[in-house]
């Protein structure tokens, strides 16, 4: 690896979280990554939210009120808190996320602002399944054959059904005939069909680096989902399946793919196939980031602040186990004034400025606010 850039090569030494409210897990690992970047060292954790209390903002360094996502206030919000508040990092954790910043990607970076995400037209493959699936076959990578609605005659059934451009499997399901799937392509003609691959499901975190190869690469596999994320996962050995999603790495590093990347591949009767490829850090990427030492999210902010990852680490802790649990906030006027288990965070007694909704001390409305009369240039 190249030795790390004493100064920041971005506009602060910060990192945001948008829609972080419930990443309490990536605020602590970024915190912890920070530490070990020079770059980042004295930096802050930020989170975004368009709720003015969350979980994941008692854990931070400070916490902002933002619009909504698909709102169109919300990257320029974004946009001028970084400015204002020395951000360096922007750390987008979902897909609908990545895709709202990932057209802004350029002009952010233009102002020091480094994204976590692809290129657009790279977030538009890994998100839209026709689109990938397209990509996978060019490049020989092993995904489930796509039945078109004219094939429906000689398929041998049962297929599975999912949307072109869905998150979280919602709207998934599995069609036993052709009926099932006539009655689901009726009400949702955004859907694809594929053959129904029976096996064993892998979630595979990895790191790209800037100089194409996946340097950071955690098997595991998920126990227990709930709506998409992992709750229960464990860490393992399966060569087939890295070897798997490395190939997808690689091929997707090929086209200028570099950062974080979730593929989730099966073990079917003939092999493993991918299924989905996420263009961020996992819903449990935690599991792998503790597996590596940290190494996962060290890499991010490494690369981030100028650094190149040379030392491909596939070392991993096997058999380690993660289990997500619930926690509470209770607040009063605004405020946290109780946190269990507790941030270490006195927050009624010294009330935080961060946490006050950024867009009201401008305007009372976002929409008016200053920063959406127009996209950076």
């Amino acid at each position: 690896m190249k030795p790390p850039p004493d100064t920041v090569a971005v506009c602060g030494p910060n990192v945001l979280i948008p829609c972080g409210g419930k990443w309490v897990g990536h605020v602590l690992h970024v915190r912890e990554a920070m530490a070990k970047v020079p770059a980042f060292r004295a930096g802050r954790v930020f989170v975004a939210d368009c709720r003015p209390v969350t979980p994941a903002g008692c854990f931070a360094d400070g916490a902002f009120q933002v619009p909504p996502v698909h709102d169109p206030a919300y990257v320029p919000v974004l946009r001028e808190l970084a400015l204002r508040h020395g951000v360096g990092l922007i750390l987008p954790l979902i897909d609908i996320d990545v895709m709202a910043l990932a057209p802004h990607r350029s002009a952010l970076g233009r102002d020091g602002i480094h994204v976590v995400c692809p290129r657009p037209e790279l977030a538009e493959t890994c998100f839209d399944k026709r689109r990938f699936h397209a990509f996978a076959k060019e490049h020989r990578l092993p995904v489930p054959r796509m039945v078109g609605p004219d094939e429906l005659s000689s398929a041998a059934f049962p297929l599975f059904a999912k949307p072109a451009r869905g998150f979280g499997s919602i709207g998934a399901r599995l069609c036993p005939d052709r009926a099932s799937v006539e009655r689901y392509l009726q009400d949702r003609p955004d859907m694809i069909l594929e053959d129904y691959v029976e096996g064993a499901e892998y979630s595979v975190d990895m790191y790209v680096s800037r100089n194409k190869l996946p340097v950071v690469t955690v098997v595991r596999q998920r126990d227990k989902v709930v709506g998409g994320e992992a709750y229960q996962s464990h860490t393992l050995r399966q060569p087939e399946v890295q070897s798997a999603a490395e190939a997808c790495a690689l091929a997707l590093a090929s086209a200028g793919y570099w950062g974080p990347l979730n593929v989730q591949v099966i073990v079917g009767p003939n092999g493993p196939v991918v299924i989905d490829v996420n263009p961020r850090l996992g819903s449990a990427s935690l599991l792998s980031n503790t597996a590596t030492g940290g190494r996962l999210f060290w890499s991010i902010l490494y690369e981030a602040s100028g650094g190149l990852c040379l030392d491909v680490f596939h070392d991993y802790v096997v058999g380690l186990s993660l289990s997500r649990f619930l926690g509470e906030v209770y607040h009063l006027d605004g405020q946290p004034i109780r946190v269990d288990p507790p941030s270490g965070i006195e927050h009624a007694a010294r009330p935080n400025p961060w946490s006050r909704p950024h867009f009201h001390a401008l305007a009372e409305d976002p929409a008016a606010h200053p920063a959406t009369r127009g996209d950076p240039q």
